[in-house]
């Protein structure tokens, strides 16, 4: 069981559901995953639960969200395509980090 001070995001309990479904943009898989298990223990509000469900993705490969985004970067030249399709959707849907944006686009056929 997670407690409050080890959240993500600071002050969660004392934060809106509108507050909270901002700052659940850019977390990693990891992190949501922690927030979601500790709002089914507590609050329970579907505004939180649907947002985290939405965000929920597998990552491009094992270990994505714990890179940088230069070591993700250099890794793109060694995918696949399809690997290459999916980090370019996964950073639009959450991470937004344009080198890697940009780096991705490069890797994919037009």
């Amino acid at each position: 069981m997670t407690r409050e001070e080890a959240l993500p995001i600071p002050g969660f309990n004392r934060l809106g559901v509108t507050e909270i479904q901002q700052r659940l943009h850019g977390l990693s898989q990891t992190e949501l995953t922690v927030i979601e298990g500790y709002e089914r223990a507590h609050a329970r509000r579907p505004g939180i639960l649907n947002a985290i469900r939405h965000l929920s993705a597998a990552e491009p490969w094992t270990g994505y969200d714990a890179m940088d985004p230069e070591r993700i970067t250099m890794h793109l030249h060694d995918v696949s395509d399809d690997v290459a399709w999916q980090v370019l959707e996964y950073e639009r849907q959450h991470q937004h980090r344009q080198q890697i944006i940009s780096a991705a686009r490069t890797r994919i056929p037009t």
